[in-house]
């Protein structure tokens, strides 16, 4: 016989986690199962910068999940380089910050299951069913946090055609250390490359932007091994050197299907000018355990609709603005380089990135239009 929950969440990354951990949080009643293919800990290849405004989506002290924290960025645009310290920003290794985040949640009463692979999820009669590797599972609600890389969702019908980010990322385990993150708009024509400092090494990587599902890494391997040796990475192991696609926020999408939720990525949870996902994957997270914690206890899960009207209002707006920003900037990133390349760009780049600020707050949509405009013509 299958086993029952009120609601279980495919996938434990940072957007899974945090929806399992505050639904536990606002209904202690509510039973909770996190699935995972991986068996955590597991390494995932990612820049690791996360925005302390995170801390607002936990009653927890995230600091022990935290690697370092860097007070110091430097943006390199129209070969002029500046710095700001304005805005500091956590570095996380996400096989760490991951583990940190599944414990907290397991130790509130969140059930786990690794090595769960996930094959079908099958609505009927108000209950979705889950045939998996480990058995067949029934709940009043699943929550799809499987990341870009997913096939769940797409198999059900759910997912739009996105913008990607084709993204290469090299670790780089070292002491030399300066502790400052890198952003040089100059190394690609179609994206940027970074230097993220952690505790013990180096998280380097270059991305550019792609269309529609194209996975080709568009030369990035070279382009990153150029990048890397100015911080005298002159030589890489293969084994750690990752590439994988970015799904990027490309517009309003339907996130609830009946009673089926997608967070995280696979939810647009990317921001489509800085690629910055753990943030808004936290924060969407955050914003349909709020909902599926009210519509268990009120008996009605008609109100799960509420999570796409809270969504677009809290993350997508905001990555509506920034969509139009960075679909001019890459066409046009010559002409506008030379407005990146000031104090004022790098603070206004790291208020939002560090969620100090939204993009409406910090620029405004009119004047958003304006600069784009001016830089055109």
């Amino acid at each position: 016989m299958a086993k029952q929950y009120d609601v279980i969440i495919i996938g434990a990354g940072p957007s899974g986690t945090s929806c399992a951990y505050n639904i536990k949080r606002f209904n202690p009643q509510a039973r909770v199962l996190l699935v995972d293919k991986a068996d955590f800990p597991r390494y995932k290849p990612c820049g690791g910068g996360v925005s302390p405004e995170v801390q607002n989506y936990f009653d927890f002290d995230l600091q022990a999940g935290i690697d370092s924290i860097c007070n110091e960025v430097v943006m390199i645009a129209n070969g002029k380089q500046i710095s700001s310290n304005k805005h500091p920003l956590w570095m996380v290794r996400r096989e760490k910050f991951d583990n940190f985040l599944l414990s907290k949640a397991r130790s509130i009463g969140v059930s786990f299951m690794s090595s769960c692979e996930v094959h079908e999820v099958i609505q009927e009669n108000n209950t979705v069913k889950l045939l998996s590797s480990k058995g067949e599972f029934n709940a009043k609600v699943v929550v799809i946090a499987e990341g870009g890389l997913g096939k769940l969702a797409k198999k059900l019908g759910y997912t739009v055609k996105n913008t990607v980010l084709a993204g290469m990322e090299y670790e780089h385990y070292t002491q030399k250390l300066d502790g400052k993150l890198y952003i040089d708009f100059d190394y690609n024509d179609s994206g940027y490359a970074w230097n993220f400092p952690k505790s013990d090494g180096l998280s380097l990587g270059i991305g550019g932007f792609v269309k529609g599902q194209d996975k080709g890494k568009v030369g990035l391997p070279q382009k990153l091994k150029n990048y890397s040796k100015q911080f005298a990475v002159n030589e890489f192991e293969k084994k750690n050197l990752h590439g994988h696609p970015i799904l990027l926020y490309s517009g309003r999408q339907k996130l609830v299907h009946g009673n089926v939720i997608m967070v995280g990525e696979i939810a647009g949870c990317v921001d489509p000018l800085t690629a910055e996902g753990i943030r808004p994957a936290i924060k969407s997270g955050f914003l349909a355990a709020k909902v599926i914690a009210y519509s268990l206890k009120q008996k009605n899960l008609k109100s799960l609709v509420n999570y796409d009207v809270a969504f677009h209002q809290e993350i997508g707006r905001d990555f509506y603005s920034a969509r139009i920003m960075s679909y001019f900037l890459n066409k046009n990133l010559k002409r506008i380089l030379p407005m990146l390349s000031s104090e004022s760009a790098i603070n206004g780049f790291m208020s939002v990135f560090s969620g100090a600020s939204s993009y409406r707050q910090k620029i405004g949509f009119k004047r958003i239009c304006k600069l784009i405009w001016k830089s055109i013509f």
